[in-house]
This record gives C-alpha cells, sequence and structure tokens, in this order.
C-alpha cells in the first residue's frame, strides 16, 4: 500500500489522549485536540480567518478505573475560533465551557457517547470538545483493557505515563477532491522502574493508517484502504502492516455528510480488538468539516454576495445555535 497523497495540504487535524498513574488504582488523564489551516482566507463571524492553529482545546480529569467512569474533569481552551466581539454579539466558544464538570459520574462504557452528547453536545457546548470527549472514553476503556490483558500489575509512580494516543488526521485537495490520510498510534509503556533503558519501556505498539478520496460534490469515499500494524520492542523490525479489506466496505461508496458514525458504531458493534480502527474511522467525518472550511480558498466560491460568510450547521454547537449572533449574521447576508 502507497501511504501517499498529492494536492495542495490544506488542513491537519492531531487528537491526543495520554493517561498517567493518579492515587491507588485511579487514572490521570490529559488529552488535546488541535486543528491546523494551512491555507485560505475564511470570512466568518465578521471577520476574516486566515492559515494557523483554529482551534487548540484540551480535556484534564481523573478515572476511577474500577468502574470506570470520571471523578473530575475539566475543559480549558487556549485558542477558539471565536473570541467576543462586535461580530459575535459579545458570545466566545467559552462561554459554556462550565458545561463539561458536568460529566463528572459518567461510566465510559454501554451509552457513553449519548451521555457525553446530552451533556455537551449541540447548542450546550462545543463541537470540537464534543468530538475529542467521544474519543477519550472510549480511548480510556481500551486502554485499560489492553494493560489489564497484558498483566500491567508492576508498581507505578503517581504521575508516570502509561499510555498515549494521537490520531492525525490531514487533507489535500486536488482538483474537485479531498484527499485524506488518517493515522493512529497507541503506544503501550511498561513501568519505569522495571525498564533499566528507554526501549525497554514499549509494551505494545498499534498504527493504523487510512487513506481515502471524498468527492466535493456529494462528500463520498472512494479509493479506501485501511492497514494496521502492531509491535512489540521484539518485532520492531519485524511485524508486518496488514490490510483490512473487510472494514473498507463500510466506508467505500459512503457519505461523510451525515449518518457516517452511527453506521459505524452498528456495523462494529462490540469492537473488541478493532476499538483503535473504530475510533480512528470516528474521527473522519468531523476533520473532514474542518477541512472544508481550508478549501473554500476565497469569499468568491461563497456566492455572489459579498457579505457572504460561510460556518457551522444551525444548533451544530452553541455558537452556531439558532437565534444566536452568528446565525443572525449569516441570514442578513442571505438576505442581502
Amino acid at each position: 500500500m502507497s501511504f501517499a497523497a498529492s494536492g495542495i495540504p490544506i488542513h491537519t487535524r492531531s487528537l491526543s489522549v495520554t493517561l498517567r498513574q493518579a492515587a491507588g488504582e485511579d487514572v490521570d488523564f490529559s488529552a488535546y485536540v488541535l486543528d491546523l489551516r494551512k491555507r485560505g482566507v475564511v470570512p466568518v463571524g465578521g471577520d476574516l480567518q486566515g492559515p494557523g492553529i483554529i482551534h487548540h482545546m484540551l480535556l484534564e480529569g481523573t478515572v476511577d478505573a474500577a468502574v470506570p467512569a470520571y471523578r473530575t474533569i475539566t475543559s480549558s481552551m487556549p485558542t477558539v475560533a471565536f473570541e467576543p466581539s462586535p461580530g459575535t454579539g459579545g458570545e466566545s466558544c467559552r462561554d459554556l465551557i462550565a458545561n463539561v464538570p458536568g460529566l463528572v459520574g459518567t461510566p465510559l462504557g454501554d451509552g457513553y457517547p449519548r451521555a457525553v452528547g446530552a451533556e455537551i453536545g449541540g447548542i450546550r457546548g462545543c463541537s470540537h470538545v464534543l468530538t475529542l470527549a467521544q474519543l477519550l472514553g472510549p480511548t480510556i476503556v481500551s486502554a485499560l483493557r489492553a494493560r489489564s490483558e497484558r498483566g500491567g500489575t508492576a508498581p507505578r509512580e503517581k504521575g508516570e505515563r502509561w499510555f498515549r494516543r494521537d490520531v492525525t488526521v490531514d487533507g489535500y485537495v486536488e482538483d474537485d477532491a479531498l484527499h485524506l490520510l488518517a493515522q493512529l498510534n497507541d503506544l503501550h509503556l511498561g513501568a519505569t522502574a522495571s525498564s533499566r533503558v528507554a526501549p525497554d519501556l514499549l509494551a505494545g505498539q498499534t498504527e493504523i493508517r487510512v487513506q481515502g478520496t471524498l468527492s466535493l460534490g456529494d462528500m463520498r469515499m472512494a479509493g479506501v484502504l485501511i492497514e494496521e500494524r502492531h509491535r512489540t520492542v521484539e518485532t520492531l523490525d519485524s511485524a508486518p502492516w496488514r490490510r483490512r479489506p473487510d472494514r473498507t466496505p463500510l466506508l467505500e461508496g459512503a457519505t461523510l455528510a451525515s449518518g457516517i458514525s452511527a453506521r459505524l458504531l452498528r456495523a462494529f458493534g462490540d469492537p473488541g480488538v478493532d476499538r483503535p480502527l473504530l475510533d480512528t474511522l470516528l474521527m473522519l467525518a468531523p476533520a473532514t468539516i474542518q477541512c472544508l472550511a481550508s478549501y473554500r480558498d476565497s469569499w468568491t466560491q461563497l456566492g455572489t454576495s459579498k457579505l457572504a460568510e460561510t460556518g457551522g450547521h444551525a444548533d451544530s454547537c452553541y455558537m452556531w445555535r439558532t437565534g444566536g449572533a452568528l446565525l443572525l449574521r449569516r441570514q442578513l447576508a442571505e438576505e442581502n
């Protein structure tokens, strides 16, 4: 498999989850989502956004590993798309950040996506923090299961890192198509006390690669390829990449415009060892939305009105809620 894409690089989304030993059997987590726009000028919210970091949001807290469920969880937003301004009616992406601690006590098992969506989804919060939370819960459960299966009973010091997951999605534009490259890297770490040199820390690694081409007209995927590799310190040079043609039909010909998450969740059921693959695929649609903003290289592509602006769907988040300042601006532009 040739894991490469041609075209103009327009956007990268990066999500990361790090797990550390907390007091007793608890787990401390830190996670972030970062959107890096690489080209274009986007008219939105009464302002012009250029390239650079558009979103940088974080989640931090502690999990009761025995349940598992959140003991504490907080959010911060170093970089947001909308700071308070006349164009936003004084509103900001940070306005509902206080809703995130409402997730305390939420179990990370069955029903987790629905519970998180009810607490911080839609107009109750930020869609990017929601996407990060939707990745965070399953990541913690998957990491705890993998640690248990590896016999992870070695003593660990408080604050010791024992797992990290990184997911990146890159978008490239060529003609009227968007090439997507997604990568997941799960790094499982052994106990520091039992490791004399850095390579001995590697308890296991899972890598997943997904690529495909999205038609910008109907947002359907084509040319989907999926491969994975699992390595240990003994197999760093010998572990092969393995293709997954059994999972490609889930994306081939499917639209990322709507409904893809529900389709994936139904198809995987209890994903078991395929949880990292499912988590990777679930990140494609949210990342694509960000790529589309970068694809609109100038506002002349938005229509004939010089007042035309891009933006989110109605009620997709607090900032784009019905009756909010941003949607009112859009309605005004359409009327003119």
